[in-house]
């Protein structure tokens, strides 16, 4: 550390090492409901600390802790009307514009509070700081003669004025990271900023890294400063801001460029990981360490770095190493900066990018563009994306609903060599293949690899009034393609490119591809929360076979051409939850059941549901009715509620039955009456139904009747959703309790009568 730096910072230093957590946390990440309670023990701490003016107190810089406490309060969730952090940000515009560290840090909340009401003093804060840049492109601590008053009344303050003026205007790295944080807030909260800020901020940081890849707080040529950590991450999440703002207008080769220069810091963060120091630095700014890398590892979509999943481990550490007040060491502002890493990176995950072996897409704007205009229209912090390794266990996988593949040229056999793409699709995941520029091999390479994963499967183009172009706005499918797996498109191909119009777009001002993104985003996600950043995935998991029971009933599920198995694991957990809870000696497996083929004698139920139009041959339609006339019973459901099936399913039944069409079973029918299985008065829809049918609280089921017997019942409404707990968006279902109930009751109603 130089000397003139600590000197100027002692109040602070001194308390870096002795307020390192005593415990570097459990080996395994905590769950969910243990962050959000230590956010909110580190919230009280921060309320009580809190004086009566709104202010807290400060150790350098007047205003400093301040603005870095409500700044974190906010990012935490604290409502900005709350007494507390209104009389704070009230303080904060009466703090004059003098230290950088102050106005950027004020930038910083007035931004996260409302830019709106605060919109001029971010525009006056915007303009200070663009006033103190410094000819090189960084800053300093702003303006002398604050300082020089701060040091009134120091010995040797007069002998030393003028060092102390020399010092304090010398630009270095931290002021420089926070101011350009800060502008970035600022503008994309409307404030505005000079194109040229960005530009010579930019030069600064390519010119002051290290040989080895790295950064350090500031640069003697030819004698520079050893590169450190906190130093390092801040300085790659700065570029990353800075080629957020310059991108659009520069030529590739100076993007590349950028991209070099940053992946070359984050390969030395990447080298020299820990969580047990700052990396070169020892103990000292050890939470300035832990802040900047949740910066560089959220600006860059970075899971890991050397094999370490940097949140989740700084995670466990800060939770472990809380103390039971809510604070983890005895100075404010680190106590800040732990609340600001568990705040800002505990957000659930959208999206993830793989990294495949080749060249996959590594600019970030596109995604954090997507992420950050949802935020706008949803007024908070909405989520989050990150990138993730080909070979990573499927829970991983799993940890977002959609897998962005992204990047030019032949995706080398990815099939084979990320082993769970085809489970990621079946436990519910929606695959994005984007070919960048529109590179043809890369398309091709995505049919080939869908024709090897689903081979039933292929890319089609995507109807105008399909959802992902009408489930928030009404957009252009834009040359998209889609192969439908089960009930959803599951598989996206974007031969057009979607990652470059996103990031070309402005989240303050969207084009139509981020309208795409939304549509996408809400038909992938649908209208349930996205799942906690930390929880470990819920795979659905058929469930094990064993030899059956000699007296065991059998189910046979119907085969036609309409698509006859689109859930596979809904039945087999539907008749292991009737195993589990009834006792019933069942058959794990339906068995698939040409009409024909089968002696339909030998099944004690029938099974049939699909998505299209169906046909059955006059051979099997005569086969069936025969089979029910007989005794046989049938057990329909459109699954997703499609009207194709729902429509050819009637057809069907009035074509075997003409005398005895489809009626709605009365709500006193012992199905309903838990005579055999559950009791059913009322159940819920899908938001769907709700829609066309916002009163309908009854379960409808039709029924067809051959001498006194039911031997037909049709839900016209999916129940696979309650079956095996994968949802449709915009599927015409019961909600998923009610349809396992109603399943169950009408599976027992077969089995008995």
């Amino acid at each position: 550390m130089h000397r003139w730096c600590t000197l100027l910072l002692s109040a602070i230093a001194a308390a870096a090492v002795s307020a390192f957590p005593a415990r570097i946390g459990a080996e395994e990440a905590p769950a969910g409901p243990q962050v959000r309670a230590a956010i909110l023990r580190a919230v009280e701490a921060m309320r009580r600390a809190q004086r009566p003016d709104g202010t807290w107190p400060d150790y350098a810089q007047p205003g400093g802790v301040t603005a870095l406490v409500t700044y974190a309060l906010l990012q935490a969730g604290v409502s900005p009307d709350e007494k507390g952090v209104a009389a704070a940000l009230e303080q904060l515009r009466r703090t004059p514009n003098q230290s950088t560290y102050v106005v950027s840090l004020k930038t910083l909340a007035f931004a996260s509070a409302d830019p709106k009401k605060y919109g001029q003093d971010l525009q006056s804060s915007a303009d200070w700081l663009v006033q103190m840049q410094s000819a090189t492109g960084a800053w300093g601590y702003g303006k002398p003669p604050a300082f020089a008053e701060a040091s009134a009344g120091r010995p040797e303050a007069g002998a030393k004025d003028a060092d102390w003026r020399r010092l304090y205007e010398r630009p270095d790295a931290s002021n420089t990271q926070f101011a350009i944080l800060a502008l970035s807030e600022a503008e994309r909260a409307g404030a505005k900023a000079p194109p040229e800020v960005w530009k010579k901020a930019d030069r600064h940081f390519r010119a002051t890294q290290l040989p080895g890849g790295g950064w350090g707080y500031v640069y003697h040529d030819p004698d520079p400063e050893e590169a450190y950590g906190s130093m390092t991450a801040a300085a790659v999440a700065s570029l990353y801001l800075c080629g957020d703002r310059l991108a659009r207008q520069e030529a590739a080769d100076a993007v590349a460029d950028r991209t070099a220069v940053i992946e070359q810091g984050l390969t030395w963060i990447a080298n020299r990981y820990t969580l047990k120091e700052n990396p070169g630095r020892a103990l000292a700014w050890y939470y300035f360490w832990l802040y900047s890398l949740e910066r560089a590892g959220v600006t860059s979509g970075r899971r890991n770095f050397a094999g370490h999943d940097w949140f989740r481990e700084g995670t466990a550490l800060l939770v472990g190493g809380q103390r039971p007040d809510g604070t983890w060491t005895d100075r404010l502002y680190q106590d800040a900066l732990c609340l600001l890493f568990l705040a800002k990176g505990y957000k659930p995950l959208l999206v993830q990018r793989l990294e495949w072996d080749g060249q996959w897409r590594r600019d970030p704007r596109d995604l954090d563009h997507l992420v950050r205009y949802l935020e706008r229209r949803i007024g908070g912090e909405y989520a989050a994306w990150q990138t993730v390794r080909s070979n990573v266990p499927l829970e991983d996988l799993m940890a977002a609903p959609i897998l962005h593949v992204s990047g030019r040229g032949p995706l080398r056999m990815l099939a084979g060599a990320v082993p769970h793409l085809k489970e990621y699709v079946e436990q519910g995941g929606l695959i994005l293949f984007d070919a960048e520029g529109g590179d043809a091999t890369f398309i091709e390479s995505a049919r080939r690899t869908v024709a090897e994963l689903f081979p039933e499967s292929k890319f089609e183009p995507l109807a105008g009034d399909h959802p992902i172009a009408r489930a928030v706005h009404k957009v252009s499918p834009a040359g998209l393609e889609a192969a439908n797996i089960g009930c959803r498109a599951a598989v996206i191909l974007a031969p057009k490119g979607l990652a470059e119009q996103w990031a070309a777009g402005d989240p303050a001002r969207p084009n139509e591809a981020l309208f795409l993104g939304e549509n996408l985003a809400a038909y992938a996600a649908g209208s349930d929360p996205l799942p906690d950043r930390l929880a470990t995935a819920t795979l659905l998991e058929m469930p094990p076979q064993s030899p059956p029971p000699r007296d065991a009933w059998r189910i046979g599920q119907v085969q036609h051409d309409g698509d006859w198995n689109p859930r596979p694991f809904a039945m087999p957990r539907l008749l292991a939850d009737i195993v589990q809870r009834f006792g019933e000696a069942v058959v794990s497996r339906p068995v698939p059941v040409g009409l024909v083929e089968k002696d339909l004698a030998g099944f004690d139920l029938l099974y049939m549901t699909g998505h299209y139009t169906f046909h059955l041959s006059d051979a099997e339609r005569e086969a069936l009715k025969s089979h029910l006339e007989r005794g046989g019973f049938l057990f329909a459901e459109a699954c997703c509620g499609r009207a194709a099936f729902d429509k050819a399913l009637r057809d069907l039944m009035k074509q075997m039955f003409p005398d005895a069409p489809p009626a709605e079973l009365p709500q006193d029918h012992p199905i309903y009456k838990s005579k055999i299985g559950l009791q059913i008065t009322s159940v819920s829809y899908s938001p769907a139904v709700k829609a066309e049918s916002p009163d309908l609280a009854r379960p409808v089921l039709l029924g067809v009747s051959r001498g006194g017997h039911l031997v037909v019942v049709y839900s016209p409404y999916g129940l696979a959703v309650g079956m095996d707990g994968l949802k449709c968006y915009g599927a015409r279902t019961l909600a998923p309790d009610d349809a396992r109930r109603i399943a169950i009751n009408i599976i027992l109603y077969g089995r008995a009568f």
